[in-house]
């Protein structure tokens, strides 16, 4: 009986052993396109969206990577490319061993048809990033969309950007969207998807919850950082009777690592969207 159970330990503990070397050494390494078709009975032109986001670039992850991201998203032949914030994970404290120039050359060569964006996320407020975020990020060729709306002829869509809600200030009022237009949101903590009144119909982009990271069944959610509401990855739909709001919103798990240097069943995603009329 002894030996069983000592068996049985030797096996829980090499279990536990390939679990955390997967997790630290495998997964954060791994990265994968999802592809997703979203479809509309709007107006609009066929066009080809590539999201990606919380890349948390520093001591946990480091902008070598960056490489890796690019050709990747280089590949898809996008027409439009939106970061969906958290750069980096802590101006401050790793700026020194950042490579900052790399990191900003390797972002420039980011291939878009027809543009590329940005918004806000609460890393790029904290630890000091507020000074250097917007202007970096400019200077990659991205224009960071802080409570704007840009309206895209070719497409007959408006990309709307919402400040970071954790750290950002946006007026009430922004969240009320008044064209008529279909509208492609992105927003960094998916909560914010709940303020929205929106009278035409939507599609929400955000990141923020890195799918809790290391997913733990019935603590997940639990582990959630604020502003990601009851939202941990994947696909949901947004209905409110009380402002006519209907919209689909795809939560990103992010590339990146944070807090601590862990992914499990949370593999770094890039997200390439198809939007298209329906026919």
């Amino acid at each position: 009986m002894k030996k069983k159970i000592k068996r049985l330990f030797i096996l829980l503990l090499l279990f536990a052993i390939l679990i955390v070397c997967y997790s630290h050494y495998i997964e954060p390494e791994r990265l994968i396109v999802k592809e997703i078709t979203v479809e509309t009975n709007m107006d609009i032109e066929t066009c080809r969206i590539v999201f990606f986001t919380d890349t948390h670039f520093g001591v946990l992850y480091d902008e070598k990577h960056i490489e890796r991201i690019v050709e990747m998203i280089n590949r898809r032949d996008a027409d439009i490319v939106i970061f969906g914030g958290d750069l980096l994970d802590n101006y401050a404290r790793d700026k020194e061993r950042l490579d900052l120039q790399y990191l900003q050359e390797e972002l420039s060569r980011i291939e878009a048809k027809i543009g590329k964006y940005a918004v806000f996320g609460n890393h790029d407020y904290g630890g000091g990033a507020i000074r250097i975020y917007e202007t970096f990020m400019n200077d990659c060729g991205f224009q960071v969309l802080d409570d704007e709306a840009v309206f895209l002829e070719e497409f007959n869509i408006e990309i709307i950007g919402f400040d970071d809600y954790l750290l950002g200030q946006t007026e009430e009022d922004f969240y009320r969207i008044q064209s008529d237009e279909f509208h492609f949101i992105v927003t960094h903590e998916p909560v914010i998807s709940k303020m929205i009144e929106d009278s035409g119909e939507s599609f929400i982009l955000s990141g923020h919850t890195h799918g809790g990271q290391v997913a733990v069944p019935f603590f997940t959610k639990k582990l959630l950082s604020n502003g990601s509401d009851q939202f941990v990855k994947g696909f949901y739909v947004m209905n409110s009777t009380a402002t006519d709001t209907s919209a689909q919103m795809y939560v990103s798990s992010g590339i990146g690592l944070t807090k601590y240097p862990f992914r499990l069943f949370n593999i770094p995603e890039i997200i390439e969207i198809n939007l298209m009329r329906k026919e």
